[in-house]
This record gives C-alpha cells, structure tokens and sequence, in this order.
C-alpha cells in the first residue's frame, strides 16, 4: 500500500511539476519563459531528489523563476547561439566535397556529440551552484568527458522517455518536461557522487 501511495505521490508531483513549467514558458511568452522555467523546474526536482519534499513549490518555482531570470536568459542564448552554430557547420560541411570537408565532418559531428552529452549536465549542475559562467561550462565539460558512460545511459534514458510519452499524446504535454528532469537530476547526482569519491581517494 505504502508503495502505490508513493507512486501516485510521484505521478502527482511530476503532474504539477510539468504544469508550473508550461504555465511560467507560456508567461514569458516562451522565449522569455523556457530557460528560467526550466531552471526553476530542475531546482525543484533537486530538492525533491535530496529528500526535501515540505516546501512551497509554488513559491519556491516563482521565486527561482525570478532569481535566475537573466542569468537563465545567458545561458540560454549561449546554448541556443551553439546549437544553431553547429546546425549550420553540419550543413555546410556535408555538402563539400574533398578529404579537408570530410576531415571537418568528423570533426563537426564530435563537437556535436560532446555538446549533447554537455547539455545532460547543464541544468543539474546550473541549480548545483552558483558560479561564472566561463567556469561553469568548464565544470560541466568536465564532468561530461569523466562520465561519458553515464552521460550516454542519460541520452538513451531521454530518448526512451521522448519515444514512449510520444506515443501517447495525454502523457507528453503533461509529463514529459518533468520526467526528463527528474531523470536527468537524479543521474547527474549519482554521477558528481562518483567524481566526488574519486577526488577524495586521491586527496
């Protein structure tokens, strides 16, 4: 009985989770909205994955909302900035001819694959703590080249998520942000675990 109350309790969470998520991206008309939103979303998901689960949430997803508005907003277009970059390098060089583009197609599509297993750890470790930037994306090329097996389980994990709650319209709009979050939070906690340990042995 314990079990199944806490599984409606998770599904309930995530149900609520995923709505202040749409509802604060549709308030910032979803360029101002979906990186502050989302931010907040994965802080809340952090609390509740550390065991804190008596606080507002409401409260505590508007009050991060507007903490980490601009320094959200930077992310954002730095990541947004990156994909569009890549998108346009992938382009270009798969419609060259010659052992220099082919070299360079390689060499576009790693940069491709290190960015999205980066952008497993983004918003995990952007809640973490606070940090500049420039140092920030360090921590996480860091944690992403050191964890490569993890991050690749995480992708296939969002890829599953993505395929399953595709298939079925309802779950999609109202759990899939949510879910990916949670997913994402709970391995990226195993995985700083892990770097943690291994710099206390060799300390």
């Amino acid at each position: 009985m314990n079990k199944l109350m806490q599984v409606f309790d998770w599904i309930y969470r995530l149900l609520y989770l995923n709505a202040l998520w749409v509802l604060f991206t549709l308030a910032g008309l979803l360029v101002f909205g979906l990186f502050p939103s989302t931010v907040s979303m994965f802080h809340i998901a952090r609390e509740w994955l550390s065991g804190n689960k008596d606080f507002p949430v409401f409260k505590t997803f508007f009050t991060k909302f507007k903490e980490e508005f601009v320094r959200s907003q930077l992310l954002g277009v730095i990541l947004v900035a990156a994909a569009i970059l890549l998108y346009f390098d992938i382009q270009f060089f798969f419609q060259k001819d010659g052992l220099l583009f082919y070299m360079l197609r390689y060499l576009v599509l790693t940069a491709g694959f290190v960015f999205a297993i980066m952008l497993q750890f983004i918003f995990p470790l952007f809640v973490q703590e606070k940090m500049p930037l420039r140092n920030f994306f360090k921590n996480v090329l860091f944690v992403s080249i050191t964890r490569i097996l993890h991050s690749v389980i995480m992708i296939l994990g969002c890829l599953t998520i993505f395929v399953v709650f595709a298939k079925f319209a309802g779950l999609f709009i109202f759990f899939f942000g949510s879910t990916i979050a949670v997913w994402l939070t709970w391995n990226a906690k195993i995985a700083f675990h892990k770097i943690q340990q291994k710099r206390a042995v060799y300390q």
